[in-house]
């Protein structure tokens, strides 16, 4: 049995590779159980509305994400409109834009 933390953000650094849009906030990933059996969920979160560019995005990482697991590894990424860059419980940040403070 692996690390799923370590397997989980190097996917999803691989995963991102041309997936970032200049309207992308951050990526939180969460993730539960092992390489082999686990759950691995995303929050792509976007500055304003989440168009067809933004979907697509997120689609190809999921499908790069989903393609480095097997079957029992269940992978969801969603695409969240107006996001604040705020995690949630159990949450690590993959990616994170710089921002001024307000």
């Amino acid at each position: 049995m692996t690390n799923l933390r370590s397997d989980v953000m190097l996917s999803m650094m691989r995963a991102l590779w041309e997936q970032v849009t200049a309207d992308l906030r951050g990526v939180a990933v969460q993730y539960q159980g092992s390489s082999e059996q686990g759950t691995i969920e995303g929050r792509f979160l976007y500055e304003g509305d989440v168009g067809d560019l933004q979907a697509e995005c997120v689609s190809l990482a999921e499908t790069y994400c989903i393609a480095d697991y097997p079957p029992e590894v269940s992978v969801r990424f969603r695409a969240i409109p107006h996001a604040t860059r705020d995690l949630l419980f159990g949450e690590h940040w993959v990616f994170l834009r710089w921002e001024p403070e307000r």
